[in-house]
Formats: C-alpha cells, structure tokens, sequence
C-alpha cells in the first residue's frame, strides 16, 4: 500500500500541471473558426471585417451578432478585431468578438 500514496501524490501534480480549461469552457463561447482584421462596417447585429493576406485577395467576411454573442471592447469602423465563430444555415455567427489594441512596444534605451 506504500505505492498508493506515490501514486495519489502523481495525479494531484498532473492535475496541477493541466491549463484549467474546465473553467474557461464555461466562460469563454464554443467556435469553430477565427477570422482577423480591421472592421469595414458594424452594426447593432452584424459585424463586417477585412482581412488581406500577403499574395491573395483582400476578403470580406460578415457575421451576425446575436445575443450571447461576447464582445470584449468597443466595436468601431478600422479598429483591429478577432472574431471566433460558427457556421450555421443563417450565415457566420459571431460567438467572440476580441478587439485588438495596438500595443507599442516600449522603447529600450
């Protein structure tokens, strides 16, 4: 019986060492796919982004916001987001809105 208190003391550490994913499922919104860029137009329930990628064409994306859509920060026309969604028969719904703020890195002297 000596082994069962190592062996109790080795899943205390693995669950330690896990993220705690368990409460982030609850707060942060299931999604498929993310799309990134500035947004071209809001809307109370539609949200459209931007997103150009080196050697492609610039494409447009439009996703509705519904009520349990999260938004964190304020929405506003060329302001830098990440959107997680989902595909339904509608369209794109939004489940996460993330605005992006432009982060300068400081100056090293």
């Amino acid at each position: 019986m000596g082994g069962g208190a190592q062996e109790d003391a080795s899943i205390a550490k693995s669950n330690k060492e896990k993220p705690s994913h368990g409460d982030n499922s609850k707060s942060e919104p299931k999604y498929d796919q993310t799309f990134s860029g500035p947004i071209v137009e809001v809307t109370a329930e539609k949200i459209t982004v931007s997103r150009s990628i080196l050697g492609k064409p610039a494409e447009k994306r439009t996703f509705w916001i519904k009520s349990d859509t999260r938004i964190e920060g304020k929405l506003r026309v060329r302001v830098k987001v990440t959107v997680g969604f989902v595909t339904t028969d509608d369209g794109d719904v939004a489940r996460l809105v993330v605005v992006r703020t432009s982060q300068k890195p400081a100056e090293k002297k």
